[in-house]
């Protein structure tokens, strides 16, 4: 996931991102330090559905239950 640094940031061993810097980190990594305020997801690219054939419909309402 391509993110921007909020502020001056460690991404792991010997990585580091500057206020204003953007990298492409792994989804697990985005949660954590977008959770504290660290980086911010960039919105520029479209997310892609892996399986848009696979979603079902919405249930119906069933009717009243018969007495």
């Amino acid at each position: 996931m391509k993110v921007k640094a909020l502020r001056g940031v460690c991404i792991g061993v010997d990585r580091h991102l500057k206020a204003g810097d953007s990298a492409d980190l792994e989804p697990a990594l985005v949660t954590f330090l977008a959770g504290i305020g660290a980086v911010e997801r960039v919105k520029d690219e479209p997310v892609s559905d892996p399986a848009p054939a696979l979603k079902s419909p919405a249930p119906e309402k069933s009717g009243k239950k018969e007495k």
